[in-house]
């Protein structure tokens, strides 16, 4: 996971707590110190310590990997530059923010008071804290030091109601009480605010009418090609779609040391890519590996394997894919995989009919009338029928949650909102759409088996690609002769013609339901009987009468119930590990 560790003494406090919270950590072993610095000390983890930098100037440290943006927008692959950043706090976050890309955190120091913390843009890296006494601790995880843990540490149920009403903000809360989550692109104080250095909306507000898609090719050629410094051996999921494939060839262009693809063929037609998959390998000159799976059977074992986080995600909802690339991470040389994630909200895959301001005010290649006609196709329509729809769209901004199966006094919590999403809703319905695109996507950074072994890698979610994508027009994107026709455009030399003019997608929406329906005997008490339900969270009765084959089979309920299990498997995890830290403090009590 590449995990870190920093510790603060605040201003004024007894110093020997600080050196007796630096000995318990450095007693385990899983630890080593690599900095101290004004009134905080640094740790890396032992078996995949990230990159650590001292910042210039100010008493600092940079944790992670920070590539130049500016080399990457010309298709290179180049380490950040420290030199020059900058005096003071302030400056050196605009300079990275502005400049450089990556995975990271940064502690910058502050004479007069606590460190502050700034997350990478994207949030790539997991960045929390709390305080124990008079200390303060910033980490990407929570160690396995229950000494060191807030003392009121506890589930904040509130903070798991918010996450199901509105899924995609489980990037941004940490439903953990005593917890502070650092929002990315923020330069954050203790308590997590601060002024926000970066925000989607500020290269979406005005859409460019001309655009290159060379400047794209740039982009995802420079990204991959940073991503790929220094690594011997890398693999890249290759599902069949554009996106993975536009990856897998610029690892190839770029010269990475790609090894080979792998693709998960699904037992069904509609979601079995493999001729698309392999139409890429040799394209490309790699060899392809296939796993063929089987029905899904979603034990409640499986679920914990990606729960262990401080937040909840999604990435590892097929936990059998996720323990699949897992081991493919931990195998003799191979350092990380590239995937295709995110691809779909950055290249713009959507057909929304709030495309149509787009065709209508000249934003679109092809035309007025082919513009029209190509978008009412997509949407299964007349062009008249798309006008009244897309003219009437106004805010796109509100995401999905399982408000169906919400108890009362959950569904009637004040509702919250992403503040990246707060901020889009002044920008056209089609920018809006891509911004929740973008924020849906935040949670692929979250804790799974396959990130605790290895690196994963998803560069078209790489701030340069990010920020070209957001500032070109939705219509230019997303309008053609075929979906992302923008992205084709800047890939069509180096995609086989069989995924360059494929229509659609793989489609595994039957083979969840029926792998869902496949597992209720397992399910039904796993969740009428979980944490969420019992915290009064969910209603009983709605989520007993959906689970069962028939309403899982002919109704479209199938994404809800995979963020309910995600958001249960964490509950789950840390409601053992609070329990079982409480019962150690309890023997420990009697013995005395």
């Amino acid at each position: 996971m590449r995990d870190y560790l920093v510790i603060e003494a605040y201003v004024d406090a007894d110093p020997s707590a600080w050196r007796a919270a630096e000995a318990l950590v450095l007693e385990t072993g899983a630890w080593t110190k690599v900095a101290e610095r004004r009134r905080f000390s640094i740790f890396l983890e032992a078996g995949r310590p990230p990159p650590y930098q001292h910042l210039p100037n100010v008493a600092g440290g940079l944790i992670g990997d920070v590539f130049d943006a500016d080399a990457a927008r010309q298709g290179l692959g180049r380490d950040f530059d420290l030199l020059g950043v900058g005096g003071d706090a302030r400056e050196i976050a605009d300079r990275l923010v502005d400049r450089a890309f990556g995975r990271y955190v940064a502690i910058l120091s502050d004479e007069h008071g606590s460190a502050r913390v700034l997350r990478d843009p994207l949030g790539v890296m997991e960045a929390i804290g709390w305080r124990r006494g008079g200390l303060r601790f910033i980490a990407s995880r929570l160690p396995d030091l229950p000494a060191l843990w807030p003392q009121a540490l506890a589930i904040d149920w509130d903070g798991l109601a918010a996450i199901l009403r509105q899924k995609n903000l489980a990037s941004l809360i940490c439903p953990l009480v005593g917890v502070t989550s650092y929002p990315p692109g923020v330069l954050a104080g203790p308590d997590g605010a601060g002024p926000r250095l970066w925000s989607p909306s500020r290269f979406a507000r005005r859409p460019r009418r001309k655009a290159d898609p060379a400047e794209l090719r740039h982009a995802v050629d420079g990204v991959v090609a940073a991503w790929a410094l220094g690594r011997q051996g890398v693999f890249c999921e290759i599902s069949g779609g554009l996106d993975s494939a536009i990856v897998a060839a610029s690892l190839k262009q770029v010269g990475a040391p790609l090894v080979y693809g792998v693709n998960h063929s699904f037992p069904r037609d509609e979601s079995d890519e493999r001729r698309y998959a392999q139409a890429v390998a040799e394209r490309i000159g790699v060899p392809l590996e296939v796993v063929a799976r089987e029905r899904l059977i979603l034990a409640p074992k499986k679920l914990c394997g990606a729960a262990g986080g401080p937040r909840p995600n999604y990435v590892g909802g097929d936990p059998d894919h996720d323990a699949d690339l897992a081991a493919r991470l931990a195998a003799p040389g191979v350092e990380a995989m590239f995937t295709g994630r995110g691809g779909d909200g950055v290249l713009y895959q959507m057909a929304h009919p709030a495309l149509v301001r787009d065709v209508l005010g000249g934003l679109s290649a092809g035309g007025l009338g082919r513009g029209l006609s190509r978008l009412a196709r997509r949407n299964a329509t007349t062009v008249w029928d798309l006008l009244r729809r897309g003219l009437s769209a106004r805010d796109l901004t509100g995401g999905l949650g399982v408000q169906a199966f919400l108890s009362d006094a959950a569904a009637a919590l004040d509702p919250a909102r992403h503040p990246w999403l707060e901020e889009a809703r002044v920008l056209d319905p089609a920018k809006q759409l891509q911004v929740l695109a973008l924020v849906n996507g935040l949670s692929s950074f979250g804790e799974s088996q396959r990130h605790r072994a290895g690196d994963v890698i998803d560069p078209l979610m790489s701030q340069p690609v990010v920020e070209f994508c957001l500032s070109v027009a939705a219509g230019r994107l997303a309008v053609g002769d075929n979906d992302r026709p923008f992205a084709r455009a800047a890939f069509a030399d180096r995609l086989p013609p069989l995924v360059l003019n494929r229509r659609g997608k793989g489609d595994l929406t039957t083979y969840f339901a029926q792998s869902l329906g496949g597992s209720l005997q397992a399910l039904r008490p796993y969740l009428l009987d979980g944490q969420l339900a019992v915290a009064g969270l969910l209603d009983r009765a709605r989520l007993d009468a959906a689970l069962t084959p028939e309403r899982l089979v002919w109704t479209n309920i199938s994404s809800e119930l995979f963020v309910i299990l995600a958001l249960e498997a964490w509950a789950r995890c840390w409601s053992d590990r609070l329990a079982a830290v409480c019962g150690a403090g309890a023997r420990q009590a009697r013995a005395c």
